[in-house]
């Protein structure tokens, strides 16, 4: 614990000296892709009872596609009684544009396929629904309900795919119908086997191609395969990783791929087959290691485009991905070793990655219940990496992107939508944008498109009192991203910064924990009911400022505390929660008065261990002096006298105020006769405030003997 301090005050004055351009994330437009009377599937209920897995199938997987200013979205239709497969489509480049919906005759078939066969009611989360849209012939493409089945299991469904007719991607609302899709088929390519496929995904490069894969096997024990399309079909299944080896090497892959800027990247962990054994695998919980590689072409087949290591390498695939690192061709980091903290180390989600233009590398995990940040900055050799604080938490299933120089992240906290940025290569991450919609939401998928932002988002109705079904709201959001100097004040307009656990005296028990996201890498990490810290610190420009108190509150919407700013109470003030105890955000009381020389702050915790405080900041808005009325121009005196000031200037229709050392007005009017008489109040000091007609601003502090 930190000894407490006697005496500390932290004075800062910032200025738009060298500012660096920050991220803005602008929300453009939000509508409902459901109807108010449906909605998507969510599989409510008890876990092995009602689902395996996870709740979540609407939306999820590679469920989202934007091209040509139009955006398609797959879903299931909640709720268990009916789950088809849906597709909806809406023209982004017309105002008010409706959604149009198409739904499919499939219905989700659930876990090994009981909800086909009546067998068992269970649905499963690992059947999403990826689609690619391919530019070359405007056809529309779905891979779909798929979970590791066998031809004999489920001869009509253990592969589903359904594909547009040629030219149909863009027709009008009207004709946007099921008569626009071909029959569903069990295969891309005929004579292929598609059977125990899992995870599939569609990307589409910049020639308008695409390319599908998907694991064939089960976890821990299968291999990614890819295939390509050119308009006219598509080419046979290729092996792009090997995981079916022999033991302990057997794996399988936990993660994806996609286009950037003109490459194909792969970024990925590994699940052995030994997984959880220190004696038999690499002694790793789940998913271990952090994997890298890309092409520069477009990759049609095994053999016919040179792929890379994190070195710019050549390596030959497939990859084959073994225990010694050593050996392996494509690992860049383990973080099971390095932030581990289980005797067998956790990793359940796949890493979050993302390539910038300038070629800085970042991913981020999750280790142990701590989110993990590896990158690499542009011309860099060597990975940093960090641990905690504001990184964001890859386990809500979103990706990192970049824009320009800019890394950024989608979050749900709370509820709500927050997206978190760092500069490329840095690990200095800033909540850019917070959500305020009313409604709240459970889980969502992004999609990127240049300078645009797009979310997929399924309504958390738990909390209602008709919400807990299987059937509910989906809703998608466009957003605008941007660039602008970072939001600093004025030059030479005062902020006084008070860090938190710089506290000039505080009750015996607050405890000062570190914490790499707040400012100053340490905060107040417990401070229990009737608990108080104090700060008593110097202020040269006298004046009215807004009082923000930066802290975390993770749990609580009616976390209070009582602030007291020289002698002012403000009772029961709501610390804003966070929902997150790395995320800090301001409670403010706006129009506070300080004075010159020392002020006072008193903070009293009345809602136990509720939040953990970072700092105070003090925003000066009122300019205390001008060039045109400042003390060149006026003349105060005597300064101290009995109460009788004299006041010399020939500003004409001057107003005064008095205001106490608490802030509080005492007496106020127009400066008629130059002189002031305050011999009726107690003897101390007080502050006068001074306003021209041209709105020009002066203080003094004046003492009354």
């Amino acid at each position: 614990m930190k000894k407490l301090l006697t005496f500390i005050f932290i004075v800062g004055f910032l200025t738009t000296i060298n500012a660096q351009d920050e991220l803005v994330v602008t929300l453009d437009n939000a509508t409902k892709v459901s109807k108010d009377d449906e909605g998507g599937l969510f599989f409510a209920g008890t876990r092995n009872v009602n689902f395996r897995f996870s709740q979540r199938i609407s939306p999820h997987g590679d469920c989202v596609d934007v091209i040509n200013g139009y955006a398609f979205v797959t879903w299931y239709k909640g709720g268990m009684d009916k789950r088809n497969l849906m597709l909806s489509r809406k023209n982004l480049n017309v105002e008010n544009s409706p959604w149009v919906t198409i739904e499919f005759p499939h219905r989700h078939i659930g876990q090994g396929g009981e909800l086909l066969r009546g067998t068992g009611i269970r649905g499963d989360s690992h059947n999403t629904a990826a689609i690619g849209v391919s530019t070359i012939d405007n056809t529309i493409h779905i891979i779909y309900d798929l979970h590791a089945y066998s031809r004999s299991s489920l001869p009509n469904d253990f592969f589903n795919y359904s594909v547009s007719k040629k030219d149909m991607a863009f027709v009008s609302d009207e004709d946007f119908t099921i008569d626009i899709f071909e029959d569903k088929k069990t295969f891309l390519r005929s004579g292929q086997n598609y059977e125990r496929m899992t995870y599939p995904m569609i990307h589409r490069a910049d020639d308008g191609s695409l390319v599908a894969r998907y694991r064939r096997g089960g976890s821990g024990n299968g291999d990614i395969l890819m295939a390509h399309y050119n308009g006219t079909g598509w080419t046979s299944n290729w092996l792009f990783q090997d995981g079916t080896l022999p033991q302990p090497n057997r794996n399988s892959l936990y993660g994806g791929e996609r286009f950037i800027n003109g490459k194909f990247y792969a970024g990925f962990s590994i699940r052995y087959a030994t997984n959880n054994s220190s004696s038999t695998s690499n002694g790793f919980s789940l998913n271990s290691g952090l994997y890298y590689a890309y092409t520069n072409g477009i990759p049609r087949n095994q053999s016919g485009t040179q792929w890379f290591d994190v070195n710019d390498k050549p390596i030959s695939l497939p990859i084959r991905n073994n225990i010694n690192p050593t050996l392996d061709p494509v690992q860049i980091g383990q973080p099971g070793d390095d932030f581990g903290t289980a005797t067998l180390p956790r990793t359940s989600a796949d890493p979050s990655w993302t390539v910038t233009k300038n070629g800085a590398i970042h991913f981020i995990t999750r280790v142990d219940n701590r989110n993990v940040h590896y990158y690499r900055a542009p011309g860099a050799t060597t990975f940093s990496s960090n641990v905690g604080g504001l990184i964001p938490n890859p386990e809500v299933r979103g990706e990192i992107y970049s824009y320009k120089d800019h890394v950024y992240m989608v979050e749900i906290i709370g509820g709500r939508l927050h997206v978190k940025s760092t500069p490329e290569g840095q690990n200095d991450w800033k909540i850019v944008y917070r959500g305020n919609e009313t409604i709240l939401f459970d889980h969502f998928d992004a999609f990127v498109e240049g300078d645009k932002l797009y979310v997929y988002l399924m309504e958390d109705t738990r909390n209602n009192r008709v919400g807990e079904g299987d059937s509910r709201p989906l809703y998608f959001q466009e957003f605008t991203l941007s660039e602008t100097e970072e939001d600093t004040p004025e030059e030479n307009q005062a902020t006084i910064v008070l860090e938190a656990e710089n506290f000039t005296s505080a009750t015996e028990g607050v405890v000062v924990s570190n914490n790499d996201a707040a400012s100053g890498g340490q905060i107040i990490g417990e401070f229990r009911s009737n608990q108080f810290l104090e700060y008593r610190f110097q202020v040269e420009e006298p004046g009215t400022y807004d009082f923000s108190l930066f802290a975390a509150n993770r749990n609580r919407d009616d976390s209070i505390m009582d602030i007291e700013i020289n002698g002012t109470l403000f009772s029961t003030v709501n610390i804003t929660r966070t929902f997150d105890w790395n995320v800090y955000q301001a409670s403010t009381i706006s129009n506070i008065t300080l004075i010159g020389g020392e002020n006072t702050i008193r903070l009293v915790q009345k809602r136990s261990l509720s939040s953990r405080l970072d700092r105070i900041e003090l925003r000066l808005k009122t300019v205390l002096s001008t060039s045109v009325f400042n003390e060149e121009n006026i003349a105060i005196y005597p300064n101290p006298s009995n109460g009788i000031f004299n006041i010399n200037t020939n500003f004409q229709n001057v107003k005064y105020e008095l205001i106490s050392v608490q802030g509080r007005t005492l007496e106020q009017g127009s400066l008629d006769k130059k002189q002031l008489d305050f011999s009726n109040l107690a003897k101390g000091i007080y502050l006068l405030r001074l306003n021209s007609e041209n709105n020009a601003t002066f203080m003094k502090r004046i003492v009354i003997e």
